[in-house]
Formats: C-alpha cells, structure tokens, sequence
C-alpha cells in the first residue's frame, strides 16, 4: 500500500504541519501547486497561520488578508518604517454645537503659550464583507475642545471616491480615498486652561445605542464630568448624563468594557469614585475609594478596569503606588485585593517611594495566560516599565528599560497584542518600543522572509548555516528609541508623549498625544510593493506607485515628519539615525527600512 501524497493528508495534519511554516509566502507557494492545497490554504490554512504565528491578536476572520496585514506590520515595525505627521481638524469639519453666524471652520489653532496635553481614545468596528471595510473613530481633547474624527474606509467607499468630482474627493477624502469627517465640540461656556479636557472614553458599540452617533464621556480640570452625543449626520450634539464630582478636578478616567459599563474616575482629591454610565443628569456614584488619606500626600493618577470586576489604579509619591479593587455593580470593595510596592524592587536604592502613571491590561494569548485582567502593564516614575501577574506572588514578572533615557517616567503605555508594546516617554517627545516575543516558539519574525546575506563576514559559526542577521533577529531584537519631534524649537522637542493610542492591534495607524498636538504614525515601508489595505493595497513597481511617485501617495501636502531614532544598546556606540525626504533614501541599514541615513538629505529612488 503506498503512502498518501502531501496533498492527500487529512486537514487536521496538514494543520500541525502549517503552523511549522514561518512565512505566509510559503503557504502561498503550496497553494498553488495543486487545486486540493489551494482549497486547504484559502479555508484553512491562513487561519492556521495567523492563529499560530500570531495568537494574541484577535482579527476579524478575513484570513489571507489577516495574514498579509499582519506579517506586513510586523516587518514594519522591525525594521522602524514610519510616515509621521500631525493631524488637526481640515476640510470637512462641523462645529458644535452649531450657531449662527459663526464662521466656517478653518485650519485648527490655539493661542495659548503653553501647548494643551493630549488624552486620546480611538476604536475601529467592521462595516462590511471585506477585510477593509471598517470605520475608526478617533477623539482626543485639544485644551477645552474637543477633536473627533470619523474614517471610514472599504470597498463601498472607494466606489463613492470614484463617482466623486474633483473638488468633493479634496475636501471629504484622503490620498488613500478613505472618507475623514471632523466634528469639534466646544460649548461656550468652556475656556482653555480652566475647562481642559482631561479624560476622553469612548463609548464602544456594544456599549451605545445604534442611533448613528457618537457616544463619550469627557471630564474636565474643572471638575465638570459628562456624558455627551455627538452626531455628524444630523449635526446635533446632545449632553446624555452629567456625573456628580464635587467640582473635584478630573486627573483621569476608565470605562469597563462591559455591555453596560462602569466608569472609574480619579479626581484630584487622592478619591477615585465609581459611577453606572447611566442616562440621568445627576448621576451620583456607586462608591469612593479613599485611595490616598487626607493627611498623605500624593495623587491618584491612573485608573484602569483589567476586566470589568477588577480595577487597577495608579497613585504616588507611594511606597505602594499600584492597587487592586475588586469591582461589582453595586460598587468597589473599600480594601485592596493587592498592593504591589516598590521598597524591595526599586530601581533606586535610596528610594523608597515611586508613582505609576500608566497601566494596561494584556489579553490573553493562551490558557496558560489566564483569565483576562491577570496579566498587565504599568508605566513607573523610575522610568521602568513592569509586567505583573496576579497569580504570581511577585510584584512583577518581567521588567523592561530604556538604556538611553533610563530614568524619565513612563507617561503612557500600548500594548500590541503580545508581539511587542509602546511607552511615551517624560521628554524629548521620545517614543519606546520594546518586543515581547521570545525565541523558541513558533511567533512571527519578519526577517525568515528576507534571504541570506552574502556578506561572507556576516556568517555565524559553523553550528548554524544561517548568516548572523538573521540569527540577531531572533536572539537579539534590540528595542529602540524614535524622537517624534527633533526640531531646534525646544519647547517643543522636549515635550513628554502623554498619551498613545491606537483603534485595533492590527492597525498600522498609531496616535502619539505630545505637547499642543498630536501626531499620527503609519507603520508602513513606503517601497513595499503590496502594502497593507490600509494604505491602498496597490501593486507598486520600482518605486512608483499607480498615479504617482512616492510623496505624492503618502504625503501629498508635504507634511511628513522627519523623525530620528536610535536602537538599545548596553555595547557600544549609540548612532543616531535620521530620516530622509519621502521620495529619497538614506544611507542603507541591513534590518532598517530605506529611508534611514545619517541625517543627509538623501537621494532619490
């Protein structure tokens, strides 16, 4: 009896040897010798793939378009390729609430000395079939106004761009022909500095009414904490519920992410107080958490619900600056379910005392992770970043440094998936990025895809017939340091990164909340040829795109940030690399994308 072929196996075996595969392009190569792996591939095998390759980031099940855009961000990601610009409300915008003879709005701008300080919530929700369709909402509080834009993007969009004219595709759509609208909300009653938005939630489908607007909870320094709705369609902005705070200052918020959510506030007086996100205009709370006696000092900084029965909050000067509440609907039990602290594990010796300013829950990625909520992140005052499981009786299981900027507070935290994660820094605008992934298991590595370098110098030792590049890849991924804003002007170059947010993990868009703006980050290599839907999707050929040259598709209004970078190190020099025009490339680094130089000009593609 003769052995079955390779394409003969049963799917369940074929599904052991997939996750084996460490590139999408070799499941592509089997698809295509025979129709039976086709059908295999196109069913399941992708799905296996991205399952495999990436667990803990969950996607919407479209899945050779999920494994394309997922191997594409993460080769992105490695090797630093980003297009930086700042965004403000442009072309289609309404103003709320409206008035009448108010003028049209124009380019966004504040007069203030001192730059407002950014809080950002975004989402993303499928709107279709396809993996493209979707719309992104994003929000962020601009000094007392408040910032929201709506994207949509897909198939029945880009069937609109084209039945559009000239002068309609200008102002409602972008070079990737996505549909932006802007809403600005700001009551008269608001005055910058005194009504500064401190805390923005948006309210998730699931969570509002499908009445085709958008949901939010906004709190101020003044102490003012409400539940607006904001409609496009209609033009119309409606206040929902105001929250009860004494006109205590707001320090910061959190929503639950249950049906019917929670929301957790941390007002200046060291209290975080516990509300129902209800529908009543003096909504009062469920319970106040006494967090920081009245005769301590300190301040409650962050809050965050690890799931929605568990809440972490954030407090210092403290010798145990991160607690734990169990959390019901009826309220937050009085007494911490844990206290980590810092005594033992400082990374000062002669500090006792420390304050967490950012914390973040990280999903799951297998059942050994635990529940939800088990495992998360915060950002510390000594500048570390500390991973902690409550089923651990240690007060963190991993911690993660920044050897060039080793002792700024951490200001803000995103996680991606468990792939790799995101810290704002306390100054010089610096963005961190640090992977999680370990060697020895079957993640992703984006340099499998690339060959071998030719260099004879760069091979290995006999043990391996790989070239060391690829071996530093895997064993040695260094995290590095982008500046998101080196320009001369200091006050501006020096500015802490408040917020960072991004609508999904597979999202190539992130939003970096600096000092008077913010700033979007894609993560995409502008030469590659097949680039993530996002961005278009279009076939590329030697450096030109379909109706245009570079600059034209990914910065059109010359806009582009030219940021500066530089990796980890505790050997060696550390070199600084800046990035060049859009259009032209740098001096060429092997793991770097094309546009990284030494700061020259550059030369053309």
């Amino acid at each position: 009896m003769s052995s079955p072929s390779f394409a003969e196996l049963p799917a369940e075996l074929l599904n052991q040897i997939v996750c084996h595969f460490e590139t999408a392009r070799a499941l592509f190569r089997i698809s295509i010798t025979c129709k039976r792996l086709h059908e295999y591939i196109e069913h399941n095998g992708y799905r296996t793939f991205v399952r495999c390759r990436f667990p803990s980031i969950q996607t919407p099940p479209h899945w050779k378009d999920a494994a394309h855009a997922l191997t594409t961000l993460s080769r992105a990601w490695d090797k630093k390729a980003f297009v930086a610009r700042s965004i403000y409300p442009e072309n289609d915008v309404t103003q709320l609430p409206r008035r009448r003879g108010r003028p049209p709005p124009k380019r966004w701008q504040r007069g203030q000395t001192m730059g407002y300080h950014p809080v950002i919530d975004c989402y993303a929700e499928q709107t279709g079939d396809s993996w493209s369709s979707r719309d992104e909402i994003l929000a962020w509080g601009a000094g007392a106004e408040l910032n929201l834009r709506l994207k949509g993007m897909g198939e029945k969009l880009e069937s609109q761009w084209r039945a559009s004219g000239d002068d309609e595709r200008t102002l409602k759509y972008d070079q990737f022909h996505h549909r932006n609208k802007w809403i600005t909300y700001k009551d008269d009653t608001h005055y910058d500095g005194r009504d500064d938005i401190t805390s923005v939630n948006l309210l998730r489908p699931w969570q509002r009414p499908a009445d085709g607007a958008e949901h939010l909870i906004i709190g101020r320094a003044s102490g003012e904490l409400v539940y607006v709705s904001l409609s496009n369609r209609k033009a119309e902005c409606r206040i929902v519920a105001r929250f009860a705070t004494g006109d205590r200052r707001v320090q910061s918020a959190h929503t639950s992410g249950a049906r019917e959510p929670l929301l957790a506030v941390c007002l200046s007086t060291g209290s975080v107080v516990i509300y129902p996100v209800s529908h009543s205009l003096d909504t009062k709370p469920y319970s106040e958490l006494s967090v920081i006696p009245a005769s301590a000092s300190g301040r409650t900084w962050a809050t965050c619900f690890l799931r929605p029965e568990r809440l972490a909050i954030g407090i210092g000067p403290s010798t145990a600056p991160l607690h734990i509440y169990d959390v019901s609907s009826s309220g937050a039990c009085s007494t911490p379910l844990r206290k980590f602290s810092v005594s033992s594990e400082s990374r000062n010796s002669d500090s006792t005392t420390s304050s967490v300013y950012a914390i973040v829950p990280l999903d799951p990625s297998s059942q050994a992770s635990g529940a939800v909520g088990d495992v998360f992140m915060s950002g510390w005052y000594d500048g570390s970043i500390r991973v902690h499981d409550l089923r651990s009786p240690s007060c963190q299981v991993n911690l993660f440094t920044d050897p060039v900027d080793t002792y700024s507070a951490v200001y803000s935290l995103l996680p991606i998936g468990r792939e790799r994660f995101v810290a704002g820094g306390a100054r010089h605008s610096i963005m961190k990025v640090f992977d999680f992934r370990m060697t020895g298991n079957r993640l992703y590595f984006a340099a499998n895809a690339e060959t071998c370098s030719p260099d004879k110098d760069d091979k290995p030792p006999k043990t391996s017939d790989c070239c060391q590049y690829h071996l530093d890849m895997k064993d040695d991924r260094p995290g590095y340091n982008v500046f998101l804003d080196p320009t001369n002007q200091r006050r501006r170059a020096e500015s802490p990164v408040y917020a960072l947010a991004s609508a999904t993990p597979y999202s190539p868009h992130v939003y970096a909340g600096l000092e008077g703006r913010v700033v979007q980050l894609d993560v995409v290599e502008v030469m590659d040829r097949f680039p993530d839907q996002a961005f278009g999707g279009r076939n590329w050929s030697s450096g030109k795109a379909e109706g245009g040259d570079l600059r034209e598709r990914y910065d059109p209004d010359h806009r582009a940030l030219k940021l500066a970078a530089l990796e980890h190190t505790t050997t060696g020099p550390m070199k600084l690399r800046v990035q060049a025009e859009l259009g032209k490339r740098g001096e060429g680094f092997k793991g770097w994308d094309g546009r990284w130089g030494w700061g020259s000009r550059g030369v053309e593609y």
